[in-house]
Parts: C-alpha cells; structure tokens; sequence
C-alpha cells in the first residue's frame, strides 16, 4: 500500500519513487510480502546531497564519468581555438565566426538530446549572427584597410580561421554534453574541474609545441588584467556550467550568443567609444534574438505550467477515488 501511494503521487514521479522503494530497506511481515521500513543504511548518502567531489571529481558512474571527461576535453581544445583565433585574426573576423555555434548547436541539440526545433530559435540565431556581424564588422564583408596591408596570405592567418570554425563547434559540443551532464546528475564543480585538467593540459602541451613565446612571470602592470581574466572567467564558467543543465541546451546557445551585446554596452558606457551606425542595427538584431527567446520560454513555461495543473486535477480526482 505504501508503494501504491508513491508512484501514483502527483508530487512524486516514478523515478523518485523507484529510488526511494531501492534505497529503502524491507522487513517481511507474515504474508511474506516486504514492508518498507523508516531505517537507513548509514552507507546509503541521501539523493538530495552533491556527489562527492573530491573522491569521483569525474562523475560517480561510468556514464557520468564519460560525459563529464567528454565536455573537458572538447572544452579544453575549444578553448585553446578561441584563444588561437583571437590572437592571429581580427577582431570582428573572430568574433563573428566564433558566433555561429547557435545555430550549429540547434542541430546538435536534436541529434543527441532529441531537443524539439523551433523555427523560432533558428529565426533568432539569424538575427544573432547578423547582428553580431554588423557590430564586429569583419574584414571579410566589410574590408579593412589595416587587414589588406597585412595580408591574407599568412599562414597564421589562415589557420585563425580554422580555428574559429573548429572553435565554434567545440562551444556547441560544449553546450550539448552540459545538458547531458545535468540529466545524469553530475555536479557544476565536477563540469569545472574537467574543463581545467583538460584546458590547461591542452595549454601547456600546445604551448610547448608551438613555442611562439616563452614562459615568463606576468608584471606588476599586466596583473590587474590577468587576475580580472581569472576572476570574471571563473564567475562566468561556474554560471555557464551550472545554468546549462538547467535549461535546453538550445534555448543556452541563444542565450549565451549574447555576450557580443554586453561587450559593446561596456565599450559605450565604460569606455566612452561611439559605434557606427550599423553597430546599432546590429545590437537591435541581437536584442530582437533575445526577445524572441525569451517569447518563446516564456510560451514553453504556460504550456508546462497547464499541464502540471491538469495532472494534478487527475492526481487529486485520483487521490479521491
């Protein structure tokens, strides 16, 4: 009877219900069927409680322990394109290609999480992208005087560009298998703490390979922005990490294509530059893009919301019969 009353609670799902009847010990009564008992195993920790972090930083199963190393190996090498990318390419060129996982992750997101897609969210990646090309203005659509005096013909350059595109594949990668992460369980810190085994791994064998500079003690006047790298990338991973196995992952590209707009609100009110004209159609775009997602959540979140109530009207007429 008491089995009978878990799994047909509305405020209980099946799952939660077979978790509780497995972790939960039995006594025989005598009909020889199992009653289940309010004593528990000190071994058994509750399901409410973090993983254990220190001793499985990876994952507490062999699944989780594939998808939490998956997501820092691709965060890893990701990371080190984007840095490649913005080092040897233009500014606008970068970010502009570096913006295009949105819509890559749309696709993604199908394949491997079976996330519906909306035309909404590919209307509003558009509208992403295109913005973010007329706020950056790369030198491929727009020219540039300085980029033409350099050249195109640089290796360097051209492996920029690769890098960019590999780039923007991993941050979709990325995305994806944090989603996955959240619906086996893992932890934001477990997420974190295989993104820098494998990002600095990656940095340090690139960096020997490459050997472009060498390793030096940063100085008194390089301190305060390295250490403000440091400070708000970890804020931003941790809120990345921990938001995206919230939220589907492609409703999180959409979001997270945003920073382009915050970087030139700052550039307006911290640093006191005036964009062109079109800058301003472009953060109108990305501003439309927003909109659109957050229309189309906030659509989502009633539907969800009726249903919730339409099952517990059945759960309660249930509960009455």
């Amino acid at each position: 009877q008491i089995g009978y009353n878990i799994t047909s609670s509305s405020n209980c799902d099946e799952e939660e219900a077979s978790l509780l009847l497995a972790t939960t010990p039995t006594n025989k009564n005598t009909y020889g069927s199992t009653i289940p008992t309010t004593a528990t195993p000190s071994s058994t920790l509750p399901p409410s409680l973090p993983p254990l972090i220190i001793q499985r930083p990876f994952g507490t199963n062999p699944t989780m322990c594939k998808i939490v190393i998956l997501r820092g190996v691709i965060g890893g090498f990701g990371f080190c394109n984007y840095y490649y990318t913005l080092s040897t390419l233009p500014l606008g060129d970068a970010t502009t290609l570096l913006s295009l996982y949105p819509i890559v992750t749309i696709f993604l997101a199908r394949v491997v999480l079976g996330e519906e897609i909306k035309s909404l969210y590919i209307v509003a990646a558009l509208a992403s992208i295109v913005g973010a090309a007329l706020i950056s203005r790369p030198s491929f659509l727009f020219g540039s005087e300085e980029h033409e005096e350099n050249g195109d013909d640089d290796g360097g350059v051209k492996l920029g560009y690769i890098t960019a595109l590999i780039g923007s594949f991993c941050a979709s990668g990325v995305i994806v298998l944090i989603r996955k992460a959240g619906k086996v369980g893992a932890h934001t810190l477990q997420l974190l703490f295989s993104w820098t085994v494998f990002g600095v791994s990656f940095s340090l064998l690139l960096g020997h390979l490459l050997q472009q500079n060498q390793w030096r003690v940063p100085t008194r006047d390089e301190l305060p922005a390295i250490l403000g790298v440091c400070i708000s990338g970890s804020i931003a991973h941790f809120l990345l990490n921990y938001a995206g196995k919230l939220v589907p992952a492609t409703l999180a590209g959409l979001l997270r294509s945003s920073d382009i707009f915050w970087a030139y609100l700052i550039e307006i009110f911290v640093l006191m530059e005036h964009p062109k004209k079109a800058t301003w159609w472009g953060v109108a775009l990305v501003c439309s893009s927003l909109a659109m997602v957050l229309l189309a959540s906030n659509e989502k979140s009633r539907n969800a919301l009726k249903s919730l109530k339409s099952f517990g009207s059945v759960g309660n007429l249930t509960a009455v019969k």
